[in-house]
């Protein structure tokens, strides 16, 4: 590993620490680290998808979608019928308990540790928060088809695909590829938002915030408080 990735990931291991980071930092973070993981591991997924953004064709995510797409497929009928379907859901791009145990291979790397075995740990759910919006901009190429990648907020944040058949149109699967609960914990409805072109910050409450790519400015302003409502799109503190 050349010094200035190992400055790097150990920069980002002090600001996963201190809960300081944001997208920016995430995104470099697994650029760098990419290469130096394991062939199948997740954070190959992740740089593979930084690498090819417009076109994912194969990966764990896919291959992780291919069994439920070829049932929908042949039981198109029976799966729209609202039925019980006995099928394993996929994992997509993992459990987080595995994105964690991959976080912490990549912190190895440089003789660091960081806390494992709590997937409710403030600093990995903001982590896993800007892994959503990051992958929020990629699409999938299944079946000759590109589908992208959308970001569903509400109780849980969602990062997920809807497979369309290609017996009935406007017939559609909802997929997982990551999944993060207990984000907008005083939606007692079922409401629903996708959120497009939009990233992630650090405001002054310590939260990070998906804000839309317009505001996104050298003067944006830090105080959470000061937008509009559904403006600002937030991961609360986890309690």
């Amino acid at each position: 590993m050349n010094n200035y990735t190992r400055h790097h990931i150990s920069r980002f291991h002090e600001k996963y620490l201190n809960k300081v980071f944001d997208q920016d930092d995430v995104t470099l973070f697994v650029v760098l680290a990419r290469d130096y993981m394991p062939m199948n591991s997740i954070f190959r997924e992740l740089g593979d998808f930084l690498a090819h953004p417009d076109k994912k064709d194969r990966g764990l995510v896919i291959s992780s979608f291919l069994p439920v797409i070829d049932f929908f497929e042949e039981n198109t009928d029976l799966v729209m019928s609202g039925e019980d379907i006995d099928i394993k859901r996929p994992n997509g791009l993992g459990l987080l308990e595995e994105v964690q145990d991959n976080l912490s291979s990549v912190f190895k790397l440089v003789n660091l540790a960081c806390p494992v075995g709590d997937r409710n740990e403030l600093s990995f759910r903001d982590f896993i928060f800007c892994l959503i919006f990051i992958l929020g901009n990629c699409k999938l190429q299944i079946k000759g088809k590109c589908y992208d990648l959308k970001v569903i907020y509400g109780h849980s944040l969602e990062l997920n695909i809807s497979y369309e058949s290609s017996k009935y149109t406007r017939n559609f699967i909802s997929m997982n590829a990551l999944f993060l609960g207990n984000v907008w914990i005083q939606n007692g409805s079922f409401y629903k938002k996708e959120l497009r072109n939009h990233i992630t910050r650090r405001f002054d409450n310590g939260c990070l915030g998906a804000i839309p790519y317009e505001l996104d400015t050298l003067n944006l302003c830090p105080d959470m408080s000061s937008f509009q409502r559904d403006v600002v799109w937030p991961l609360p503190i986890y309690n």
